[in-house]
């Protein structure tokens, strides 16, 4: 909230690979009111109540994919998603647990001043 983002990695999106559906936190409910903030003293934690947007999971596996473009259509929508709330980018997404097994967005390599491959 003070400093901004402008970047997400996104790891171990495989682990949603089995879902046909994918409940995603989208807000709160404090003592019947909707806010996007989650309480700064732990004393109201009891009293949350999340709110979930339910998107199409993909029910196929993510392993083998090295590209963005290669993903399935609705963990793109997912990858999305996330960038359209957070209003920061997607530049990393981990498909698994080896190193091979991660999609670099090209615009993150260069924002980091890396060069592809």
């Amino acid at each position: 909230m003070i400093n901004g983002i402008s970047w997400l990695v996104v790891t171990k999106l495989d682990v949603l690979d089995h879902l046909t559906e994918i409940p995603v936190c989208v807000g709160y409910k404090v003592d019947g009111k909707e806010t996007d903030e989650v309480p700064a003293q732990a004393c109201g934690y009891e009293k949350i109540e999340c709110i979930y947007r339910n998107m199409p999971g993909w029910a196929t596996p993510t392993q083998a994919i090295r590209t963005v473009e290669a993903l399935p259509k609705a963990a793109r929508e997912y990858l999305a998603f996330i960038e359209s709330e957070t209003g920061a980018r997607v530049g990393m997404i981990s498909t698994g647990p080896d190193r091979e097994q991660t999609i670099l967005v090209p615009e993150f390599i260069s924002a980091l001043g890396l060069k592809n491959g």
